[in-house]
């Protein structure tokens, strides 16, 4: 599932004392969570929280779409002292591993937007694939969020429970809680959504890279 590939990313360029991808390592939670609905200019913001460690936003934008099915997805992150970075991944396919990721950017804050090699970030998912854990489907629940009240079904599996709505973009994701993290929906849109790279920095050449 996309949302776990993104935030596995992100978790290698915010800072090590944050645990952002456990909530969403199971390949349960993946089941769960769903496919993304990359429509051009949508997006979703989150704030994750983890006892102890602080909280932290993550914004996901769909870009225009390529040709052949293809799109951007920019996945941005900031901590509480401001912009941490933002992540730029040309998916093809379904997007449920990095075998759909096709070229992958980043701009760590002051500085200059660069291609990251996917064989940097792809090591971690050669791993041997954990148990899947059932999903349980349990009774719908009017939830509340930071952006507003939603008519959400509920999933749980692996100690996570999970809160969707259709009305949500990307993954419809509203809420989800574990007992080590939180992940809120704090504010979407079906349009309006831009990218933070620079303007006029051309992202299809992917001049810039690093070895």
């Amino acid at each position: 599932m996309l949302l776990a590939l993104v935030l596995a990313v992100a978790a290698q360029r915010t800072p090590p004392h944050w645990p952002v991808s456990p909530l969403f390592a199971d390949p349960g939670l993946r089941a769960a969570l769903g496919n993304i609905d990359p429509k051009p200019s949508a997006w979703a913001e989150y704030l994750l929280r983890a006892p102890g460690k602080g909280d932290l936003r993550v914004r996901a934008t769909v870009l225009a779409a390529v040709e052949d099915g293809r799109y951007w997805l920019e996945l941005a992150t900031a901590g509480e002292s401001g912009l941490a970075s933002v992540a730029k991944l040309l998916i093809h396919g379904n997007a449920s591993s990095l075998g759909d990721v096709e070229r992958l950017y980043v701009m760590i804050a002051g500085q200059q937007p660069i291609e990251v090699p996917l064989d940097e970030v792809r090591p971690a998912s050669a791993k041997p694939p954990a148990e899947v854990q059932m999903v349980e489907r349990l009774a719908p629940e009017r939830v509340h969020v930071a952006a507003g009240e939603f008519n959400a079904d509920v999933f749980r599996v692996s100690g996570t429970r999970i809160w969707r709505a259709s009305g949500v973009p990307l993954w419809g994701l509203v809420k989800a809680r574990s007992a080590r993290q939180s992940m809120e929906l704090v504010a979407s849109g079906t349009t309006g959504g831009h990218s933070l790279f620079p303007p006029g920095w051309d992202q299809g050449k992917g001049s810039e890279s690093r070895k």
